[in-house]
């Protein structure tokens, strides 16, 4: 049994594998792996490791914020050969309930599918730059206190990613500030 479980490791060799962790702590964990790379035998072992994540704009208190999303909350993903100890070393780490697969038997990720998740993670900010309203536009609004209301176009000010609309409340035109993210064009 454990001769056809070593059998198996040995032809998985630098393989990118999915790595179970509690929710919340999958950037500890990636950065305990990383020390490890850093500074012990396992690190000949060990190549790489990611938490997907992905960057998002968010407004928070009137602001516009830039975030990471985690694409697979509880996961972190490990490039390596586990034969040797990196495979026991790895599963040592507090917070780290196992390898996907089950016990003793780490499915590798396809590789295709490996590529698409780093793409993912690559993916920069969106772009805001390219947002451009014109007077007399009318949009939607689909962020803020204003949410669901329709609005037309006042003035845009491209460099500070603002734009102004008038927007009918209980029955009167008032004009609003809001940001670029706040707002989509009515198709």
């Amino acid at each position: 049994m454990a001769s056809n479980l070593l059998s198996n490791m040995e032809q998985k060799e630098n393989k990118w594998y999915i790595l179970n962790v509690i929710a919340g702590q999958e950037n500890k964990v990636a950065s305990e792996i990383k020390a490890l790379i850093a500074r012990s035998a396992a690190n000949k072992h060990i190549i790489d490791v990611i938490v997907p994540a992905k960057p998002i704009i968010k407004i928070k208190k009137g602001q516009k914020v830039q975030e990471m999303q985690k694409l697979f909350p509880g996961y972190v993903f490990v490039q390596a050969d586990l034969t040797g100890e990196a495979y026991s070393v790895i599963n040592s780490i507090p917070k780290v309930m196992g390898f996907l697969g089950g016990k003793n038997n780490p499915q590798p990720v396809a590789d295709a599918k490996m590529q698409d998740i780093l793409k993912l993670s690559a993916e920069q900010a969106p772009d805001n730059k390219n947002f451009a309203f014109d007077i007399g536009e009318t949009l939607n609004i689909i962020e803020g206190p204003f949410e669901s209301f329709s609005g037309v176009v006042e003035d845009f000010d491209a460099e500070k990613q603002k734009v102004k609309i008038s927007v009918l409340i209980f029955g009167r035109a008032t004009s609003v500030e809001l940001d670029v993210n706040q707002v989509e064009k009515i198709s």
